[in-house]
């Protein structure tokens, strides 16, 4: 018997692939429902609340593999971004390679210099030449802010789009994530498009969920403590004192959890992230687009009509708006997004705060030197583990490492 902890997007790849080799295997999940940090809050008004801004890129060749993407209904945002810069003026960046017809557009856009313009078509063009997304990429040793400075792309450049767009994704404003991995999400984003499902962020795991047999899946029984013999794992205690003996286990739950059930004190640094939920019934601009407010300093680090891709997102009438913040929760922070976003937009001011979500630890550190702070995939004979502990911090990495995870224990058993 395999027992994996934790049915997020790895445990439940992992469980996948055991499946079908028709391996004996059982899903334990603290919570009521799947998906870990992947999930959605339908309101009693039908508006649907992802855990924070995600999206799923169609360029990620292990969702594909284990997704039915056509069932999941996907709405699609264009790959591109409107920014909005301090003197109040606009621009509309969309990506040439996924609409050639923008190709004169980009050459004209005034937040890059001819000479930026080159150096990032270039440096995207080495990405993209470098052959499939890796999971194992290694480090660069400088990070993202010293990679742009490298590449001459400093000024409007990485204030008006690079700084915005990728502090968003990396949930670091200053930029000091490995540019490893900045050079593997511009390539990412240069492939594919990003998407949110029609019924949230949710579908995804429950989707994973849906195609493995209900009777090896038990939600709500959280694990306590690991049962050892000398250097082996023979089964787990959950919160009710049953115990349940197994020959191998998967430990895919989030960091500090296993640090916790292996006694182990320490960790990385986490990024968190809050992100405001407003509603409203005008439209405010056109397009599938993330609006990205130009500076270091802007509170909101990117926003988006979430009705313009995905209205199936709010009830018949509504509007839906998240705008996401690099910073801590607190009373002000939906007033003073509300007074930045209605800078910009001033039909925004009619809108209405909504909700607010807080994640605490949304994405685990990728500064330089973060790779020697990871799990060790194997970490006893008969114990693994599996998820962002030790992969990189994107969903296709994630599943990845949940499917590797299981390849490893089929290997052996």
């Amino acid at each position: 018997m395999i027992i994996i902890v934790g049915a997020g997007l790895a445990g439940l790849a992992c469980a996948t692939r055991l499946e079908s080799a028709g391996a004996d295997w059982m899903l334990l999940e603290a919570s009521r429902r799947p998906g870990g940090r992947v999930s959605t809050e339908v309101t009693g008004e039908g508006f649907r609340i992802d855990r924070g801004f995600q999206v799923l890129l169609d360029s990620y060749p292990t969702a594909r593999r284990l997704l039915d993407y056509p069932a999941l209904k996907p709405r699609y945002f264009e790959s591109g971004a409107l920014l909005a810069s301090r003197n109040g003026g606009w621009e509309r960046l969309i990506n040439p390679l996924s609409d050639p017809r923008w190709l004169l557009a980009a050459s004209l856009t005034k937040s890059f210099t001819l000479r930026q313009k080159i150096s990032l078509a270039s440096y995207a063009g080495f990405a993209l030449m470098s052959g499939g997304i890796r999971h194992d990429q290694p480090e660069c040793g400088r990070t993202t802010l010293a990679e742009i400075e490298r590449l001459g792309l400093s000024g409007r450049a990485l204030e008006d789009f690079l700084r915005p767009f990728f502090a968003g994704v990396f949930l670091d404003n200053d930029l000091r994530t490995d540019a490893s991995v900045f050079r593997r999400d511009l390539r990412n984003f240069c492939l594919g498009k990003a998407l949110l499902p029609a019924g949230g962020m949710s579908e995804i795991p429950f989707q994973l969920s849906g195609k493995l047999p209900t009777a090896r899946q038990h939600y709500g029984e959280a694990v306590t403590a690991l049962l050892r013999q000398g250097d082996r794992i023979n089964g787990v205690e959950l919160s009710g004192g049953r115990s349940i003996t197994c020959d191998a286990l998967v430990l895919a739950t989030d960091e500090p959890t296993s640090r916790r059930l292996l006694g182990m004190a320490g960790g990385r640094e986490w990024s968190g992230v809050t992100t405001l939920y407003f509603t409203g019934e005008e439209s405010l601009y056109e397009g599938a687009l993330l609006i990205l407010p130009s500076g270091k300093d802007s509170l909101v680090r990117h926003f988006t009509d979430l009705t313009n891709t995905a209205p199936e997102y709010a009830p018949a009438g509504r509007r839906l708006l998240s705008a996401t913040l690099l910073h801590p929760p607190s009373n002000d922070l939906p007033r003073l997004a509300h007074d930045q976003i209605s800078q910009l937009l001033p039909a925004f001011r009619r809108w209405k705060f909504l909700t607010q979500v807080h994640i605490a630890m949304a994405l685990p550190s990728q500064v330089p030197g973060s790779e020697k702070q990871k799990f060790q995939s194997r970490i006893a004979p008969n114990l693994w583990v599996a998820g962002d502990q030790v992969s990189q911090a994107s969903i296709d990495s994630v599943l990845a490492s949940g499917l590797k995870t299981a390849e490893d224990l089929l290997g052996v058993s």
